[in-house]
């Protein structure tokens, strides 16, 4: 049931962003493994006290730090570019907590981490930056206890926006600042999301700063999460995890020599050449790689045109040895056309005339012969038409029978006197 209300809940104010789906997605899937974490729609106030409102995770996530487990609370800012851009996320503590300065968390609760740094989708994701966070978070807690006779801090109140802080020195371990998202149209990224600046006066010591360790008289039992209202409910009217610990105390603050700041800034322009390098080399390599592909077509087309030359050279030299043998016999028909042309008309019973009296006499008898057929035929014919009657036609049949019968055999002795095969 809280799925789907949180569902409809982003569905209302997720209008405004590119990405919905993915952004959807996100949200869902981080609450879905964070149970105390909720989704809040409120406006972010840059540090040129720009607004934009905007949607945000909000909730605690549970950190285990010297054998306990804490609820620390934070809040994951997501611009409308979401997921190509990095979110914003701060430590927010509530009334009886206080920051506790790092490399990793500045003095107003802001969070610098590698892994927004280097946020690139689809690799980075909302789940494993908290994950991340955690890691970090068990190793140098970033809040502690307030002593009793301090002011609450006024972060717990509402969220703080990205303040301008003086300038100085980069961030602690080297970090370059985290990339501000850009959108077509604009010059600028957001005002607030510039780089991290420490507060004036220097970081404060890193190992001697109070940690959130068990009070004397016993170690402290894990709070129970706390939940977090939707946009519209006041924090107040919610319950807040409660840290055990001593007394703060107090350290001296030590400031960051030369030596210290050039090492800080030669790391951070080496991580930008770096990846700008790397940037470069992809995209030459991706030109690389549509030329050898175009490369390996062209090499493909020529050699199908080669093939459709070597074809096209084979039938055309056919064509010419028909067009010769053509010319050829038609010179030849033209030489008997020319050979003809001064003759006589050729008599058809003259065409056919045998070598020997003996051949003269079988083509006569082969004459005869087929003769009589064509009379039965015509006999047929006319008793089927009723033309003849039937007594006259056995009379002519038997007639032409014995006439036949005795050509066939005179057709037999003269082949066996020419030498020819019997038929």
């Amino acid at each position: 049931m809280a799925t789907k209300a949180h569902e409809t809940f982003i569905k209302q104010h997720i209008a405004k962003y590119r990405n919905k789906d993915l952004t959807k997605a996100a949200i869902l899937s981080t609450i879905k493994a964070f149970s105390d974490l909720r989704p809040k729609y409120d406006t972010f106030v840059f540090s040129d006290n720009t607004r934009k409102d905007l949607l945000c995770i909000d909730g605690t996530i549970p950190v285990p730090f010297k054998g306990s487990t804490y609820n620390i609370p934070i809040c994951i800012w997501l611009f409308d570019t979401h997921p190509y851009n990095p979110p914003i996320c701060y430590v927010k503590p509530t009334q009886s907590m206080m920051i506790k300065s790092s490399k990793h968390v500045d003095a107003i609760g802001r969070v610098y981490l590698p892994y927004l740094h280097e946020w690139k989708h689809p690799n980075s994701d909302l789940i494993a930056l908290i994950q991340v966070m955690a890691t970090v978070f068990s190793e140098n807690c970033p809040v502690f206890a307030r002593p009793a006779n301090q002011v609450g801090y006024p972060g717990a109140q509402h969220q703080p926006a990205a303040q301008p802080q003086p300038t100085g020195y980069p961030p602690a371990g080297g970090y370059q600042p985290m990339p501000t998202p850009t959108y077509p149209g604009q010059a600028a990224g957001y005002p607030g999301a510039g780089p991290y600046r420490p507060p004036a006066g220097g970081y404060p010591g890193y190992p001697g700063q109070p940690t959130p360790y068990p009070q004397p008289g016993g170690m402290p039992t894990p709070q129970p999460p706390v939940s977090y209202p939707f946009p519209g409910a006041t924090q107040q009217q919610q319950s807040q995890p409660q840290f055990s610990s001593p007394p703060a105390t107090t350290d001296t603050q030590q400031s960051i020599s030369d030596e210290q700041i050039k090492a800080s800034l030669q790391s951070a322009v080496e991580d930008k050449l770096k990846r700008r390098m790397r940037e470069v080399l992809q995209v030459y390599q991706n030109e690389m790689d549509a030329l050898t592909t175009t490369r390996d077509k062209l090499k493909e087309g020529q050699g199908r045109l080669q093939q459709i030359f070597a074809q096209l050279d084979q039938e055309q030299a056919q064509l010419e040895a028909n067009t010769r043998e053509l010319k050829q016999k038609n010179e030849i028909i033209e030489e008997s056309l020319k050979k003809m042309e001064g003759r006589e008309e050729l008599d058809p019973e003259e065409a056919v005339t045998p070598t020997t009296p003996l051949y003269r006499q079988l083509l006569n008898l082969v004459a005869d012969e087929m003769t009589i057929e064509d009379t039965y035929y015509y006999l047929m014919e006319a008793l089927r038409k009723n033309v003849i009657e039937l007594e006259v036609f056995l009379k002519h049949v038997r007639e032409l029978s014995r006439k036949q019968y005795l050509l066939r055999a005179h057709i037999q002795k003269v082949r066996q006197t020419a030498g020819l095969t019997p038929a």
